[in-house]
């Protein structure tokens, strides 16, 4: 039962850490193909631009660290149970 939980344990930090980066990975399409370019037709201002990325990047850098530290924290569980 011990191992089949440390198995558990290192696929539920593996999917953590895939969502993270998942997350970042969809931020930087989104940001390429459809904010910059929606900028051009649209012409915005400068602060309306500022808060359009910050509006995208927050949540996502927010949610790609919890992903990873929270797949660093069950890895870390881990190796101090087997230890």
């Amino acid at each position: 039962m011990f191992i089949l939980g440390v198995l558990i344990a290192i696929g539920s930090a593996v999917a953590f850490a895939a969502l993270g980066l998942a997350t970042l990975f969809g931020g930087v399409r989104s940001t390429t193909e459809q904010i910059i370019p929606g900028f051009v037709p649209d012409r915005p201002g400068s602060a309306e631009r500022t808060l359009t990325l910050v509006a995208v990047w927050v949540p996502v850098i927010v949610v790609t660290i919890f992903g990873v530290y929270t797949a660093y924290r069950i890895i870390e569980m881990v190796i101090q149970a087997l230890a």
